[in-house]
Protein backbone atom coordinates (compact mmCIF):
# COMPACT_ATOMS: atom_id res chain seq x y z
CA UNK A 1 0.00 0.00 0.00
CA UNK A 2 1.23 3.64 -1.17
CA UNK A 3 0.74 6.75 -0.11
CA UNK A 4 1.54 10.16 -2.18
CA UNK A 5 2.15 12.37 -0.15
CA UNK A 6 3.79 9.99 2.46
CA UNK A 7 1.38 9.41 4.84
CA UNK A 8 3.13 11.56 8.19
CA UNK A 9 2.93 14.25 5.72
CA UNK A 10 -0.79 14.36 4.95
CA UNK A 11 -1.64 13.89 8.25
CA UNK A 12 0.46 17.41 9.27
CA UNK A 13 -0.97 19.24 6.27
CA UNK A 14 -4.64 18.27 7.63
CA UNK A 15 -3.40 20.07 10.78
CA UNK A 16 -1.27 22.62 9.24
CA UNK A 17 -4.47 23.42 7.20
CA UNK A 18 -7.30 23.95 9.91
CA UNK A 19 -4.01 26.13 11.86
CA UNK A 20 -4.37 28.73 8.93
CA UNK A 21 -8.11 28.50 8.07
CA UNK A 22 -8.78 29.26 11.84
CA UNK A 23 -5.95 31.77 12.24
CA UNK A 24 -4.94 29.97 15.16
CA UNK A 25 -1.88 31.92 17.38
CA UNK A 26 -0.76 29.74 20.08
CA UNK A 27 -0.37 25.82 19.55
CA UNK A 28 0.58 22.87 22.33
CA UNK A 29 1.65 20.33 20.67
CA UNK A 30 1.23 16.77 22.78
CA UNK A 31 3.64 13.91 21.97
CA UNK A 32 5.59 16.45 20.39
CA UNK A 33 8.56 13.79 19.38
CA UNK A 34 11.16 14.71 17.72
CA UNK A 35 9.68 18.08 17.08
CA UNK A 36 8.36 18.36 13.12
CA UNK A 37 5.33 19.99 13.62
CA UNK A 38 7.07 22.28 15.63
CA UNK A 39 9.78 22.87 13.65
CA UNK A 40 7.26 23.42 10.35
CA UNK A 41 5.61 26.33 12.89
CA UNK A 42 8.67 27.94 13.81
CA UNK A 43 9.03 29.31 10.14
CA UNK A 44 8.14 32.75 10.15
CA UNK A 45 5.22 33.69 7.87
CA UNK A 46 6.19 35.86 4.94
CA UNK A 47 4.49 38.83 5.65
CA UNK A 48 2.23 40.28 8.84
CA UNK A 49 -1.53 39.76 8.93
CA UNK A 50 -3.69 42.21 7.76
CA UNK A 51 -4.31 45.64 9.92
CA UNK A 52 -7.93 47.28 9.42
CA UNK A 53 -6.36 50.33 10.49
CA UNK A 54 -3.83 50.39 7.44
CA UNK A 55 -7.51 51.34 5.42
CA UNK A 56 -6.10 49.20 1.92
CA UNK A 57 -7.70 46.68 0.86
CA UNK A 58 -6.62 42.90 2.45
CA UNK A 59 -4.91 40.38 0.60
CA UNK A 60 -7.42 37.45 0.66
CA UNK A 61 -7.68 34.44 2.88
CA UNK A 62 -6.69 31.40 0.99
CA UNK A 63 -3.06 33.73 0.60
CA UNK A 64 -3.56 34.28 4.43
CA UNK A 65 0.20 32.51 6.69
CA UNK A 66 -0.33 31.34 10.30
CA UNK A 67 1.16 33.76 12.76
CA UNK A 68 2.48 31.49 15.55
CA UNK A 69 3.26 34.05 18.97
CA UNK A 70 3.12 31.17 21.84
CA UNK A 71 4.41 27.55 20.73
CA UNK A 72 4.01 24.55 23.02
CA UNK A 73 5.46 20.70 23.09
CA UNK A 74 4.83 18.23 25.55
CA UNK A 75 6.63 14.79 25.44
CA UNK A 76 7.98 12.09 27.86
CA UNK A 77 11.01 10.95 26.32
CA UNK A 78 14.02 13.38 27.14
CA UNK A 79 15.92 11.69 23.67
CA UNK A 80 13.08 13.16 22.15
CA UNK A 81 12.87 16.83 23.33
CA UNK A 82 16.69 16.97 22.60
CA UNK A 83 15.92 16.62 18.86
CA UNK A 84 12.73 19.17 19.41
CA UNK A 85 14.62 21.58 21.79
CA UNK A 86 17.39 21.77 18.21
CA UNK A 87 15.29 21.85 15.06
CA UNK A 88 13.35 25.07 17.34
CA UNK A 89 16.11 27.20 18.54
CA UNK A 90 16.06 30.44 16.81
CA UNK A 91 18.36 30.37 14.13
CA UNK A 92 21.77 33.05 13.54
CA UNK A 93 21.97 34.94 10.35
CA UNK A 94 23.49 32.38 8.27
CA UNK A 95 21.39 29.57 9.14
CA UNK A 96 17.91 28.01 7.08
CA UNK A 97 15.12 29.76 7.54
CA UNK A 98 16.30 33.26 9.18
CA UNK A 99 17.10 34.19 5.82
CA UNK A 100 13.60 35.27 6.18
CA UNK A 101 12.92 38.32 7.90
CA UNK A 102 10.48 37.11 10.88
CA UNK A 103 7.63 39.66 11.66
CA UNK A 104 6.13 38.10 14.44
CA UNK A 105 7.11 37.59 17.63
CA UNK A 106 7.42 33.32 18.45
CA UNK A 107 7.99 32.03 22.03
CA UNK A 108 8.35 28.29 22.20
CA UNK A 109 8.59 26.32 25.41
CA UNK A 110 9.50 22.43 25.46
CA UNK A 111 7.83 20.47 28.14
CA UNK A 112 8.79 17.18 29.64
CA UNK A 113 6.16 14.43 30.97
CA UNK A 114 2.97 13.17 30.73
CA UNK A 115 -0.45 14.23 29.64
CA UNK A 116 -2.40 13.13 32.50
CA UNK A 117 -0.16 15.89 34.36
CA UNK A 118 -2.11 19.30 34.85
CA UNK A 119 -0.12 22.62 33.46
CA UNK A 120 -1.64 25.78 33.94
CA UNK A 121 0.64 27.14 31.04
CA UNK A 122 -1.65 25.29 28.89
CA UNK A 123 -4.61 26.66 30.06
CA UNK A 124 -6.08 28.92 27.48
CA UNK A 125 -4.18 27.84 24.36
CA UNK A 126 -6.40 28.23 21.41
CA UNK A 127 -5.55 24.74 19.82
CA UNK A 128 -4.31 21.48 20.85
CA UNK A 129 -2.89 19.13 18.45
CA UNK A 130 -1.98 15.22 19.43
CA UNK A 131 -1.52 13.35 16.13
CA UNK A 132 -0.82 9.54 16.35
CA UNK A 133 -0.58 10.00 20.21
CA UNK A 134 -3.56 8.09 22.04
CA UNK A 135 -2.95 4.80 20.49
CA UNK A 136 -0.12 4.80 22.48
CA UNK A 137 -1.25 5.57 25.52
CA UNK A 138 -2.08 3.28 28.87
CA UNK A 139 -5.48 2.75 29.98
CA UNK A 140 -5.28 4.93 32.92
CA UNK A 141 -3.75 7.84 30.69
CA UNK A 142 -6.76 7.68 28.19
CA UNK A 143 -8.82 8.25 31.06
CA UNK A 144 -7.44 11.88 31.52
CA UNK A 145 -6.98 12.52 27.93
CA UNK A 146 -10.59 14.08 27.51
CA UNK A 147 -10.75 15.47 31.26
CA UNK A 148 -7.79 17.24 31.08
CA UNK A 149 -7.17 18.58 27.81
CA UNK A 150 -11.19 19.31 27.01
CA UNK A 151 -11.92 19.75 30.48
CA UNK A 152 -9.48 21.93 32.22
CA UNK A 153 -7.40 23.54 29.35
CA UNK A 154 -10.64 24.35 27.05
CA UNK A 155 -9.11 25.05 23.58
CA UNK A 156 -10.75 26.38 21.11
CA UNK A 157 -9.67 23.40 19.22
CA UNK A 158 -8.58 20.00 19.55
CA UNK A 159 -7.01 17.92 16.92
CA UNK A 160 -6.70 14.15 17.36
CA UNK A 161 -4.94 12.31 14.72
CA UNK A 162 -4.83 7.98 15.47
CA UNK A 163 -4.60 5.04 13.00
CA UNK A 164 -7.71 3.34 11.72
CA UNK A 165 -7.59 -0.46 12.19
CA UNK A 166 -10.36 -1.13 9.57
CA UNK A 167 -7.78 0.08 7.12
CA UNK A 168 -5.22 -2.78 8.09
CA UNK A 169 -6.27 -5.46 5.97
CA UNK A 170 -5.42 -3.69 2.85
CA UNK A 171 -1.77 -4.68 3.87
CA UNK A 172 -2.07 -7.96 3.65
CA UNK A 173 -3.58 -10.41 1.23
CA UNK A 174 -6.80 -12.01 2.43
CA UNK A 175 -6.42 -15.25 4.42
CA UNK A 176 -2.50 -14.39 4.04
CA UNK A 177 -0.43 -17.01 6.90
CA UNK A 178 2.67 -14.57 6.41
CA UNK A 179 3.28 -12.91 9.70
CA UNK A 180 2.31 -8.53 9.79
CA UNK A 181 2.55 -6.25 12.36
CA UNK A 182 2.25 -7.05 16.26
CA UNK A 183 -0.29 -8.87 18.49
CA UNK A 184 -2.12 -6.52 20.46
CA UNK A 185 0.48 -6.59 23.57
CA UNK A 186 -2.31 -5.83 26.48
CA UNK A 187 -3.78 -9.18 25.20
CA UNK A 188 -7.38 -7.08 25.20
CA UNK A 189 -8.13 -8.17 21.77
CA UNK A 190 -6.71 -10.75 19.15
CA UNK A 191 -6.17 -8.00 16.57
CA UNK A 192 -2.73 -7.15 15.14
CA UNK A 193 -1.81 -3.48 15.30
CA UNK A 194 0.98 -1.67 13.18
CA UNK A 195 3.02 -0.91 15.99
CA UNK A 196 4.60 -2.31 18.73
CA UNK A 197 4.03 0.01 20.92
CA UNK A 198 0.19 0.62 20.25
CA UNK A 199 -1.96 -0.45 23.26
CA UNK A 200 -4.95 -0.42 20.69
CA UNK A 201 -6.06 0.69 17.29
CA UNK A 202 -9.85 1.73 16.91
CA UNK A 203 -11.91 0.85 14.07
CA UNK A 204 -14.26 3.57 11.70
CA UNK A 205 -17.16 3.13 14.53
CA UNK A 206 -14.93 3.16 17.82
CA UNK A 207 -13.64 6.17 16.74
CA UNK A 208 -17.08 7.83 15.88
CA UNK A 209 -17.84 6.45 19.17
CA UNK A 210 -15.57 7.33 21.59
CA UNK A 211 -15.44 11.09 19.94
CA UNK A 212 -19.18 11.68 20.20
CA UNK A 213 -18.97 10.70 23.45
CA UNK A 214 -16.06 12.67 25.23
CA UNK A 215 -17.59 15.75 23.11
CA UNK A 216 -20.90 15.51 24.41
CA UNK A 217 -19.39 15.68 27.98
CA UNK A 218 -17.12 18.50 27.91
CA UNK A 219 -19.34 20.53 26.06
CA UNK A 220 -18.03 20.32 22.21
CA UNK A 221 -18.32 19.63 18.81
CA UNK A 222 -16.58 16.79 17.16
CA UNK A 223 -15.82 16.05 13.45
CA UNK A 224 -14.45 12.66 12.56
CA UNK A 225 -12.99 12.37 9.19
CA UNK A 226 -9.52 10.37 7.83
CA UNK A 227 -6.36 10.78 5.73
CA UNK A 228 -4.43 8.90 3.84
CA UNK A 229 -5.89 6.89 0.98
CA UNK A 230 -4.00 3.81 -1.08
CA UNK A 231 -2.99 5.11 -4.48
CA UNK A 232 -3.82 1.93 -5.92
CA UNK A 233 -6.74 0.00 -6.32
CA UNK A 234 -7.33 -2.84 -3.78
CA UNK A 235 -6.93 -6.29 -6.03
CA UNK A 236 -9.43 -8.36 -4.00
CA UNK A 237 -11.79 -5.12 -3.91
CA UNK A 238 -12.00 -5.10 -0.53
CA UNK A 239 -11.85 -0.47 -0.80
CA UNK A 240 -14.20 0.45 -2.48
CA UNK A 241 -15.13 2.92 0.20
CA UNK A 242 -12.46 4.26 -0.30
CA UNK A 243 -11.05 3.68 3.67
CA UNK A 244 -8.37 6.26 5.09
CA UNK A 245 -5.12 4.90 6.84
CA UNK A 246 -5.41 7.42 9.12
CA UNK A 247 -8.51 8.71 11.32
CA UNK A 248 -8.81 12.80 12.12
CA UNK A 249 -11.32 14.54 14.81
CA UNK A 250 -11.40 18.17 15.07
CA UNK A 251 -12.92 19.19 18.54
CA UNK A 252 -14.45 22.45 18.45
CA UNK A 253 -15.34 24.27 21.82
CA UNK A 254 -18.55 25.31 22.39
CA UNK A 255 -18.93 28.97 23.74
CA UNK A 256 -20.81 29.83 26.64
CA UNK A 257 -20.66 30.54 30.62
CA UNK A 258 -23.10 27.84 30.81
CA UNK A 259 -20.73 25.29 29.21
CA UNK A 260 -17.39 26.54 30.64
CA UNK A 261 -19.67 26.72 34.51
CA UNK A 262 -20.42 22.54 32.96
CA UNK A 263 -16.83 22.02 32.31
CA UNK A 264 -15.04 23.34 35.58
CA UNK A 265 -17.86 21.19 37.83
CA UNK A 266 -16.96 17.69 35.50
CA UNK A 267 -13.47 19.14 35.85
CA UNK A 268 -13.38 19.04 39.21
CA UNK A 269 -15.48 16.38 40.05
CA UNK A 270 -13.51 13.87 37.75
CA UNK A 271 -10.01 14.97 39.81
CA UNK A 272 -11.41 14.43 43.60
CA UNK A 273 -12.61 10.52 42.04
CA UNK A 274 -9.35 10.15 39.97
CA UNK A 275 -7.11 7.85 42.68
CA UNK A 276 -4.37 6.79 39.72
CA UNK A 277 -0.88 7.97 39.67
CA UNK A 278 -1.02 12.14 39.18
CA UNK A 279 2.61 11.94 37.63
CA UNK A 280 5.41 14.72 38.34
CA UNK A 281 5.23 17.96 37.55
CA UNK A 282 6.03 18.90 34.19
CA UNK A 283 9.69 19.83 33.62
CA UNK A 284 10.16 22.59 31.73
CA UNK A 285 13.31 21.68 29.52
CA UNK A 286 13.95 25.10 27.13
CA UNK A 287 12.41 28.33 26.47
CA UNK A 288 13.05 29.71 22.78
CA UNK A 289 12.51 33.44 22.29
CA UNK A 290 12.56 34.80 18.39
CA UNK A 291 11.83 38.42 18.03
CA UNK A 292 9.96 40.50 15.30
CA UNK A 293 11.90 42.60 12.82
CA UNK A 294 12.42 46.00 14.12
CA UNK A 295 10.47 47.55 11.70
CA UNK A 296 7.28 45.40 12.14
CA UNK A 297 4.16 47.16 11.77
CA UNK A 298 5.84 50.44 11.46
CA UNK A 299 5.64 51.22 7.56
CA UNK A 300 6.87 54.18 5.80
CA UNK A 301 4.47 56.73 3.75
CA UNK A 302 3.44 55.62 0.64
CA UNK A 303 5.95 58.09 -1.26
CA UNK A 304 9.18 56.70 0.69
CA UNK A 305 7.94 53.21 -0.81
CA UNK A 306 7.56 53.87 -3.97
CA UNK A 307 10.99 55.66 -4.29
CA UNK A 308 12.66 52.14 -2.84
CA UNK A 309 10.84 50.03 -5.45
CA UNK A 310 11.85 52.89 -8.14
CA UNK A 311 15.44 52.08 -6.83
CA UNK A 312 15.46 48.24 -6.88
CA UNK A 313 14.13 47.79 -10.49
CA UNK A 314 16.12 50.37 -11.72
CA UNK A 315 19.29 48.82 -10.02
CA UNK A 316 18.06 45.48 -11.44
CA UNK A 317 18.11 47.25 -15.06
CA UNK A 318 14.28 45.69 -15.17
CA UNK A 319 11.18 47.77 -16.28
CA UNK A 320 8.97 45.20 -14.95
CA UNK A 321 8.92 42.94 -11.92
CA UNK A 322 7.03 40.55 -9.90
CA UNK A 323 5.53 41.94 -6.35
CA UNK A 324 6.96 38.14 -4.44
CA UNK A 325 10.66 39.40 -6.25
CA UNK A 326 10.23 42.77 -4.96
CA UNK A 327 9.13 41.50 -1.43
CA UNK A 328 12.14 39.60 -0.98
CA UNK A 329 14.23 42.71 -1.34
CA UNK A 330 14.63 43.85 2.67
CA UNK A 331 14.78 47.24 1.88
CA UNK A 332 11.35 46.70 0.28
CA UNK A 333 9.39 44.44 2.76
CA UNK A 334 11.05 46.82 6.07
CA UNK A 335 9.40 50.05 4.37
CA UNK A 336 6.45 48.25 3.94
CA UNK A 337 6.37 47.47 8.26
CA UNK A 338 6.30 43.80 6.95
CA UNK A 339 2.22 44.44 5.67
CA UNK A 340 2.40 43.26 2.07
CA UNK A 341 -1.12 45.27 1.20
CA UNK A 342 0.95 48.75 2.07
CA UNK A 343 3.32 47.66 -0.86
CA UNK A 344 0.63 46.91 -3.22
CA UNK A 345 -1.35 50.44 -2.25
CA UNK A 346 1.85 52.68 -2.00
CA UNK A 347 2.50 51.14 -6.23
CA UNK A 348 -1.61 51.57 -7.04
CA UNK A 349 -1.93 55.21 -5.91
CA UNK A 350 1.16 56.39 -7.45
CA UNK A 351 1.66 57.22 -10.93
CA UNK A 352 5.53 56.21 -10.96
CA UNK A 353 4.10 52.57 -11.36
CA UNK A 354 1.19 50.37 -13.37
CA UNK A 355 0.08 47.10 -11.63
CA UNK A 356 -1.04 44.29 -13.58
CA UNK A 357 -3.33 41.86 -11.77
CA UNK A 358 -2.78 38.59 -13.87
CA UNK A 359 -3.73 35.91 -11.94
CA UNK A 360 -5.74 35.79 -8.28
CA UNK A 361 -2.38 35.58 -6.18
CA UNK A 362 -1.25 38.88 -5.30
CA UNK A 363 2.46 37.41 -4.80
CA UNK A 364 2.63 36.58 -8.95
CA UNK A 365 0.84 40.78 -9.92
CA UNK A 366 3.42 42.34 -12.01
CA UNK A 367 4.30 45.79 -11.97
CA UNK A 368 5.59 48.03 -14.70
CA UNK A 369 8.05 51.21 -14.71
CA UNK A 370 5.95 53.77 -16.49
CA UNK A 371 7.80 55.13 -19.63
CA UNK A 372 10.46 52.30 -18.68
CA UNK A 373 12.55 50.59 -21.94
Amino acid sequence: VQFVPPLHEQRRAWVLDILRREAITSVLDIGCGEGQLLQCLCHPAPWLRHDPNNKVDPIPDKFEFTHIYSLHGLDISACDLAEAEEVTRPRSSNESWTKQTRWDDLEVKLWEGGLETPNVEFTGIECIVAMEVIEHLPQAVVDSFAPVLLGLYQPRLLLITTPSYTFNELFHPPGSTVLWGYPDPTHRTARTFRHHDHQFEWTQAECEEWCAAVAAEWGFDVLVGGVGRAVEEDPWGRNKDRMCASQVACFRLKEGDDWRRKRKARFEEWAREYQAEQGHKHKLRVTHSSKAHESAGKPAPHEGIVERVKCVMLEWGEAEAVISELWREEAVSTLCGGWLEMLIAAIEKSETFSLRKDGGNPEDWKVELVGAL
